[in-house]
């Protein structure tokens, strides 16, 4: 997928701006201000997609790629997170239930867009060094891990972060998680529903952009 990123970044961050204009000034009219921590996951989401477009390029070793694309990989699952936190909307007032529900929509496909391209980022690398068929099953193993963060995060409530605050306490706890069958919500399901999901969508994007370069 070789787009001109440049044109399409800021794009992306015009959209962006129109989403935080949105919940700051909904948050100041509503006086409902628990609604702006979406203003950090929006920055979080951009981390990748910023690393990605940077610092992963074709020519680049593969030796000194590793340590780029594990610090990518740890901050990747912030930008498909953003999807879950419309689960907030149950405790909307059904007066404001549609603004916030296209609220919380907005945040998920800004944050889904740079999901996307920041892993077609990753994606061209991998083409440009591995053959297909290895490329395509290391986005979707991507996806795996990817989808193992974000409930990490949406249900246990770890961070990205925790890796290097409470690296023993993250190991011990995801260990626990991944060998129980007793959990109370396993995540198994989630997981998988979810892997299937982002890489569906970036198969669809991925043939809409090649679309539109012909």
């Amino acid at each position: 997928m070789n787009v001109k990123f440049s044109k399409i970044t800021k794009t992306l961050l015009g959209i962006s701006i129109v989403a935080v204009f949105f919940n700051i000034a909904y948050s100041g009219f509503s006086f409902r201000g628990g609604i702006i921590y979406l203003v950090w996951n929006l920055f979080l989401a951009w981390v990748p997609y910023i690393i990605s477009s940077n610092f992963i390029k074709k020519e680049i070793s593969l030796r000194k790629i590793i340590p780029i694309f594990l610090v990518w990989m740890i901050f990747f699952p912030n930008a498909p997170y953003l999807v879950t936190d419309i689960i907030h909307t149950v405790s909307s007032h059904p007066n404001v239930l549609w603004f916030e529900s296209l609220l919380f929509f907005f945040y998920g496909w800004v944050g889904l867009l740079l999901a996307m391209l920041s892993l077609s980022h990753i994606h061209s690398y991998l083409k440009k060094h591995f053959s297909k068929i290895k490329s395509e099953i290391s986005i979707f193993i991507i996806c795996l891990i990817s989808s193992f963060g974000i409930y990490l995060g949406r249900y246990e409530r770890w961070n990205s972060w925790d890796l290097f605050l409470n690296p023993l306490g993250l190991m011990k706890h995801s260990l626990n998680i991944s060998t129980s069958i007793t959990h109370t919500f396993t995540p198994y399901l989630f997981i998988f529903v979810f892997s299937i999901f982002l890489y569906s969508i970036y198969k669809t994007i991925s043939v809409l952009m090649f679309l539109d370069q012909n």
